[in-house]
């Protein structure tokens, strides 16, 4: 990840609060498929099929989109509070070389609503490509 000018240690100091959140889902993941350790925690279908599918291994090894969507949300979420293809863009820029690789991690972080962050609607856009 290239790091941005507008990336602050405040972003890594918010993410290091709630990357507990990205675990949680991945624990989901495992109870989906059948894991009978692992909580069950209500992560919708979608979200455990495509890191099923990603064929990946756990949160862990995409903390960095996700660590950089949460940072882009908390910098970016008043001028675009929903996905679209200009903040797309934006993030490419800001990202660099491997945004397409990491997509859709940092979708799911930039969407995911944390428990005292500002949201617009307060929940996530279910429709992600």
């Amino acid at each position: 990840m290239h790091r941005p000018s507008w990336y602050t240690d405040e972003h890594d100091s918010g993410w290091n609060r709630v990357k507990a959140a990205f675990a949680n889902d991945w624990e989901q993941t495992k109870r989906d498929f059948g894991s009978k350790t692992d909580r069950d925690l209500g992560q919708d279908v979608d979200d455990t099929v495509k890191q099923a599918a990603s064929g990946a291994g756990g949160a862990e090894n995409h903390e960095q989109a996700f660590r950089f969507g949460y940072a882009a949300q908390r910098q970016y979420k008043t001028k675009y509070p929903t996905w679209n293809n200009d903040l797309e863009m934006q993030l490419r820029n800001d990202y660099g070389a491997d945004f397409d690789r990491d997509r859709s991690y940092i979708r799911h972080a930039y969407e995911y609503r944390y428990g005292n962050a500002p949201s617009g609607s307060g929940q996530r856009d279910e429709r992600r490509m």
